[in-house]
């Protein structure tokens, strides 16, 4: 699925439904908190998307501004999402370092907008022009966001009133709904921010607003314990916070986003020496109503950028339905860009397969017994099988504890597991099985003692984590 060229998205493809409106003029006027419709009286093009119709991730996306998109930061983005009705996109990043706003009175330093949530929020256009900007003191890290469009206007929803800390990043601990305006500067606090409070005393309280369903989830808790919660939009609105669903979050995550009765989440590192090509990003899909993981597939868009962080995940409409956005913060070193992908097409998992895939082995060495048994892989969800069947070139006796080839990196197990392979049988007394291990940094080796020759096979899995 890796792009090897750009496809650069129609106009009207950008836009989903109206010309673009102009919401970077503020009103200064409070909306009220508007009411979702009932479902029977939503439009027949809404979809809701459930375990047995979702995105298809294995699709071939298409690029949304046909490059790499320069934000008014020199920061990672964290996440974007879509005014419905304009098209613009909204996106998050935290201010750069020595940005001086209107009312400071000195430079601040990055690390201090880091530990205290300091934002700003870009409005980018559809043809990937950032149109205007607002600034948001003290509410987080950025790390999820909603539009909801009211009177005219594009209404935020993200996370709020962060505690500063020592060192690192701030985060939200409630869930904040502000009028985007542009050159404004609003800190937590103020009464233009108005707040909701889900979980009182939780941490790390980020939103995803799904406005066409009618609903409102939030992720809280501490690294490690991390919940999500979905409640019925009205009902959020009015501070009714019994949930539709909760369930254990699982896996770490840059984004995530709800839609329809699933959870999109992604994860992923940047490229470095203990993170090469290609890399770590996956997504993991929810579905709310089990709170079961339904699918975590590796994601191979873009292979080709020099710098590729994970980051951003939300669904748009689009004329042709709902489809899944999601990107990389690219550029490294310099002013971080953002490079969207979008995915439309959907799948109803049963014509879901997972090709097998070669593993790089020393062939100087080893020798498959066909091409039938050239040392390959494959991956459903956490879970990794392995299929070989070599022998040793020169027919040197298996030594017990070789190392016969190293998995790439997105296929390690987080702890040493053990398997069990064949042998030959030609000349060997006893079991006709030995014992195979894969450890963290990837390592694939047998374990034998007694020094026989012949091939030796692998038919079998493991899991991740």
């Amino acid at each position: 699925m890796s792009l090897t060229r750009r496809t650069v998205l129609t106009a009207m493809a950008a836009a989903p439904v109206l010309a673009s409106a102009g919401t970077a003029e503020a009103t200064g006027r409070e909306a009220p908190l508007a009411t979702t419709p009932a479902a029977e009286s939503r439009q027949a093009g809404s979809i809701a998307l459930n375990a047995q119709r979702r995105f298809d991730l294995r699709a071939e996306p298409v690029d949304l501004f046909g490059g790499e998109v320069r934000l008014k930061q020199g920061r990672v983005h964290q996440q974007v999402a879509f005014d419905p009705v304009t098209g613009h996109a909204y996106v998050t990043q935290l201010i750069s370092d020595g940005r001086q706003l209107p009312d400071e009175p000195a430079t601040v330093p990055g690390t201090d907008r880091d530990r205290r949530g300091d934002l700003c929020v870009n409005e980018v256009t559809p043809e990937g022009t950032v149109r205007a900007v607002m600034y948001l003191r003290g509410v987080g890290h950025g790390g999820a966001l909603g539009v909801e469009h009211v009177d005219g206007r594009p209404w935020l929803w993200l996370e709020t009133d962060a505690d500063p800390v020592a060192s690192g990043f701030a985060y939200g601990k409630r869930v904040g709904r502000v009028a985007f305006t542009a050159d404004a500067v609003v800190d937590a606090g103020d009464a233009r921010i108005e707040v909701f409070d889900p979980v009182p005393g939780s941490t790390r309280v980020t939103p995803s607003l799904d406005a066409e369903h009618g609903r409102m989830a939030i992720r809280h808790g501490a690294p490690g314990a991390e919940e999500y919660r979905v409640y019925a939009l009205d009902a959020f609105k009015q501070r009714a916070f019994t949930p539709l669903y909760s369930f254990p979050a699982r896996y770490r995550t840059q984004a995530w986003c709800l839609y329809g009765d699933l959870v999109y989440q992604n994860e992923g590192s940047a490229y470095s020496a203990t993170n090469p090509r290609p890399g770590n990003s996956w997504w993991n899909v929810y579905d709310i109503t089990t709170g079961e993981t339904i699918e975590r597939t590796f994601n191979t868009t873009a292979l080709d950028l020099s710098h590729r962080e994970t980051e951003a995940i939300t669904v748009r409409p689009t004329p042709n339905g709902p489809q899944l956005v999601f990107g990389f913060a690219t550029q490294e070193p310099g002013p971080r860009q953002m490079a969207l992908y979008g995915i439309t097409s959907t799948t109803d998992g049963t014509a879901d397969h997972v090709p097998w895939t070669d593993l790089d082995f020393d062939a100087a060495v080893y020798s498959p017994n066909s091409d039938n048994y050239l040392p390959q892989y494959r991956q459903v969800g956490n879970r990794v099988d392995i299929h070989l069947r070599v022998a040793r070139v020169d027919g040197a006796p298996w030594t017990n504890g070789e190392t016969i080839l190293v998995l790439p990196p997105h296929i390690r197990p987080n702890r040493t597991q053990g398997m069990v392979g064949q042998t030959t049988g030609t000349g060997v007394t006893g079991s006709l099985t030995v014992r195979w291990e894969v450890l963290t940094d990837g390592t694939l080796r047998v374990f034998d003692q007694r020094a026989f020759k012949g091939w030796i096979g692998l038919d079998a899995g493991y899991f991740t984590s």
